[in-house]
């Protein structure tokens, strides 16, 4: 029986690696259901209508999870600088984790430095962050979770004013499973470079 060479190893092993980012990356999910909608509006109603009317969206959900198309979307928030700092770093601290773990992620953080162009009365805002989502089941899992009051009480107290739209990219340069399958094939050369020197794995 032939026995499997090294580099026919290491391609396997990079190989699932990527399968399971791509999996975890997604993208390209189903619409939420019907019964979805309603068990999400239910947490909704749950949760009352205590809190700043900033933060009570349930209503504008609705209407949202039924244009819902299960793919990925951008969320563009303006910001003011938070009234208290360490509050907005105990917020983040407590919605980024569950975020990643469903492939949510900051793609983009800048601040204004000049004003350019503006309307009268316009608004000029302190920072610009846009967010990734992998749909809008993976946010709705998040804000009408378990933790869904803890986060909103954090958010409150973190920020000061803030406008936020929900956006579909329609063009990117930015491929990030383009770019990451790039990475794993010079991950694989660096280590089949790196390993051919032993038998082992050259056998």
């Amino acid at each position: 029986m032939k026995r499997i060479a090294g580099p026919q190893i290491l391609a396997a092993v990079l190989a699932i690696l990527y399968g399971l980012f791509w999996f975890w990356y997604g993208g390209a999910g189903k619409p939420l259901t019907e019964q979805e909608i309603q068990t999400y509006l239910a947490r909704f109603e749950s949760m009352g209508q205590s809190g700043s009317a900033l933060f009570r969206v349930g209503d504008r959900f609705e209407a949202w999870m039924r244009a819902d198309d299960g793919g990925e979307f951008f969320m563009v928030n303006l910001i003011d600088d938070p009234a208290d700092a360490e509050a907005a770093a105990t917020y983040d601290r407590a919605i980024l984790p569950p975020l990643l773990r469903r492939a949510s992620f900051p793609v983009f953080l800048a601040r204004p430095f000049a004003t350019f162009i503006e309307p009268d009365g316009h608004h000029t805002w302190d920072t610009v962050a846009i967010m990734r989502y992998r749909s809008l089941r993976d946010l709705l899992e998040v804000v009408a979770g378990p933790q869904a009051e803890e986060l909103r009480t954090l958010k409150e107290a973190s920020v000061s004013n803030t406008h936020v739209l929900p956006t579909h990219a329609v063009f990117s340069f930015i491929q990030v499973k383009f770019i990451a399958a790039v990475l794993f094939v010079a991950l694989g050369l660096g280590l089949h470079f790196g390993l051919r020197r032993f038998g082992w794995y050259r056998r």
